[in-house]
């Protein structure tokens, strides 16, 4: 029996980060400030440095600096490339979100302290709009020949799985006599739908499961095929 000591394993909260000595933040407080919000949906739309983010969001070049900080050290967004500026020994950063607004589009634009309950419950479920998007980028992963049709059903087909969650969740918080402030529920609804449409991407898009989905189609296919085959045969 070894009389060493165990060694201590250091956990790690993958959604903390260190600032400076003494001080942290995590994901949600880095979110948690409207001027964030609209700093990371503007780098979501474009590359933008400290003066063109400052004007864009009506504030000031060291406010702004303060909260590209944060963002940036809680991976929300990164620096995408540097210039020269003339005559000086200095250079211009050009920051970008690491997230595209398909996944959060929706809360960016509509930060929830500055919108009423009832406006973020007309949100729920989601716009066709973001369903619209992610079905074509689904349709490109599974389809060869690309098509309005296939789009149309692609579309129907996650406007389907988006409100059996919907349905699914306000089941559950029925059964279970849930008591959760308005907001705070429809925000929940909000990102159960989004988790939704981004599994249902995932499994199209990584090689072991988009095989298994595609045997699935192709098995549905073949006996709406041997049905109408079948019927036909009954007819004639």
């Amino acid at each position: 029996m070894s009389n060493q000591p165990e060694k201590k394993t250091n956990k790690k909260d993958i959604n903390i980060i260190k600032l400076k000595k003494g001080e942290t933040v995590n994901i949600s407080k880095a979110l948690g400030s409207s001027k964030r919000l609209e700093i990371l949906r503007q780098l979501s739309e474009a590359e933008l440095n400290l003066s063109e983010i400052a004007e864009k969001v009506e504030s000031t070049p060291q406010a702004v600096y303060h909260h590209l900080q944060i963002l940036e050290k809680s991976r929300l967004i990164h620096v995408v490339r540097e210039e020269n500026i003339k005559n000086m020994d200095k250079k211009i950063k050009f920051y970008r979100s690491n997230y595209q607004p398909d996944a959060i589009n929706l809360l960016l634009w509509a930060p929830l302290d500055q919108i009423e309950s009832t406006e973020l419950q007309t949100r729920v479920p989601i716009p066709d709009r973001p369903v619209e998007r992610i079905a074509r980028k689904i349709a490109e992963a599974i389809f060869t020949d690309k098509n309005e049709f296939k789009l149309e059903i692609l579309t129907g087909v996650l406007k389907g799985l988006v409100t059996n969650t919907h349905e699914s969740m306000i089941t559950l918080k029925n059964d279970y006599e849930i008591d959760i402030e308005t907001k705070l529920w429809n925000l929940l609804l909000l990102f159960s739908e989004l988790s939704t449409l981004n599994a249902f991407k995932k499994l199209v898009e990584e090689e072991k499961t988009k095989t298994l989905f595609e045997d699935l189609v192709m098995s549905i296919a073949e006996e709406k095929q041997e049905f109408l085959t079948g019927y036909d045969e009954e007819l004639s």
